[in-house]
């Protein structure tokens, strides 16, 4: 915000808060154009046709679970020995 302070004249001891100076140089916030074109977007995918692969995904759902990762033995314990002689070192 300092530079918006330079072009409206004002210094830090003027006491003006800095939505104050936004709102008198006319600046939107990058949140509401970052809203605007996200509200822009989701029209154009809605009117495009069922088929097409944008609006397809916007309501897309996965079924089923997925993957829970790396298995552990069945005791809880990885023998990190048994795992470092797999394991060629040069």
């Amino acid at each position: 915000m300092k530079h918006l302070r330079r072009t409206a004249g004002y210094t830090w001891t003027d006491y003006k808060t800095n939505a104050q100076i936004a709102k008198e140089l006319k600046i939107t916030a990058i949140l509401d154009k970052l809203l605007e074109y996200k509200r822009s977007w989701i029209q154009d995918v809605n009117r495009m046709p069922r088929n097409r692969v944008p609006r397809v995904m916007k309501h897309y759902c996965p079924t089923g679970r997925r993957n829970l990762g790396r298995k552990v033995p069945d005791d809880g314990y990885i023998n990190v020995r048994n795992l470092l002689s797999t394991v060629e070192v040069k």
